[in-house]
């Protein structure tokens, strides 16, 4: 008898530990998880765009203007779709959650706009552009992209910032781990 209530004790403190030992994701930790996921995706997708861009330019041909409408209209379906997410992850339900949902809805707006506006230029390249002149007419998008990685950015760094909670979630969420300074 003394042995079963040696064991029930042990099991219910190891029971207790085991419950006290990160019983799961903060809903900081899934919110900034979900945020870091949208972002790291559309980052890829700019980069592989850029990278297919850089690269038909490079090597001009009878394709390139093709190629380089096609991957500046699969950056702008990127950053609308980053738009989309972002504003469809839910936050904490905190004041600082509620701050930080403002914040990335505001991001998020700016993130449509570029992208109408990069729609916009690619509609604006004559039929029959050379490459050069396609170039020259869609060479303003390279600063819009790399502003709005800056905005992303700043919006991230800006939300941590704000509360210690919502930083110890980007700290915490695996697919944060990338965008942490190696400092």
């Amino acid at each position: 008898m003394k042995a079963a209530v040696t064991a029930l004790v042990l099991a219910a403190a190891l029971a207790s530990l085991a419950a006290g030992c990160g019983g799961g994701e903060s809903a900081e930790e899934k919110w900034a998880g979900s945020v870091c996921t949208d972002v790291a995706n559309w980052q890829s997708q700019i980069k592989t765009a850029t990278t297919s861009i850089t690269n038909a330019l490079k090597s001009p041909g009878s394709g390139t203007v093709s190629t380089i409408s096609t991957q500046v209209q699969s950056a702008v379906s990127a950053t609308r779709e980053l738009a989309t997410n972002l504003k469809g992850d839910k936050p904490p339900s905190t004041d600082e959650g509620e701050q930080a949902k403002q914040q990335i809805n505001s991001l998020a707006t700016q993130l449509q706009s570029t992208a109408a506006k990069a729609q916009q230029t690619v509609e604006s390249v004559p039929e029959g552009a050379t490459a050069t002149q396609a170039a020259q007419a869609l060479s303003s998008l390279s600063g819009d992209i790399r502003s709005l990685s800056q905005q992303v950015s700043t919006t991230l760094s800006s939300i941590e910032a704000s509360s210690s909670k919502l930083k110890e979630g980007f700290d915490n969420a695996d697919s944060c781990k990338q965008f942490r300074s190696s400092s």
